[in-house]
């Protein structure tokens, strides 16, 4: 009866280890309780999130950490530069554009910005006779703007940059 009861005991153990190894060594959904917000989606565990959006749970808009006055200057194709700030604001209305003001140093210019990345956008505008359009980045709290502008029948190629004023 011992030796019947050791065996019974000894298959319970290896069946019980056996299924304990078949069990931990299956995929696992690593997306099962991961929850992305604003249309993000779970890859891996990981949330990709879409344009205008960052952070683990893809919570947090990524225009916001440009919402800034930047004191700064440009250099539009020659050696002088022209000191003037910029003015970013956010579109309450749409996550991925922002309005830019006082672009080439006049208060009437804007431009719309469209988010391209978590830290780039593309922007456009005109006043005018004048257009320009070009990129901008940021990088830690400095905003750099490559762009074209078109003034009647003159155009020249512009680079911006500027710090921003931390409200």
């Amino acid at each position: 009866m011992n030796i019947l009861r050791l065996v019974m005991l000894s298959a319970a153990f290896t069946i019980t280890v056996f299924s304990v190894a078949v069990y931990s060594s299956c995929n696992k959904n690593k997306c099962d309780k991961v929850v992305c917000l604003n249309l993000g989606a779970c890859d891996a565990g990981n949330c990709v999130c879409p344009v205008g959006f960052e952070g683990l749970r893809c919570e947090s808009l990524s225009r916001d950490k440009f919402i800034f006055t930047y004191n700064g200057g440009d250099s539009c194709t020659g050696p002088k530069f022209n000191k003037y700030a910029i003015y970013m604001h956010a579109v309450l209305t749409d996550s991925v554009t922002m309005t830019m003001l006082n672009l080439l140093g006049n208060i009437q210019d804007s431009a719309t910005c469209t988010m391209q990345a978590t830290d780039s956008f593309s922007f456009i505008g005109s006043n005018n006779s004048t257009t320009f359009t070009g990129t901008g980045k940021l990088k830690n709290d400095s905003l750099w703007l490559v762009y074209h502008v078109t003034h009647d029948t003159t155009s020249y190629n512009c680079k911006y940059f500027g710090q921003s004023l931390r409200r």
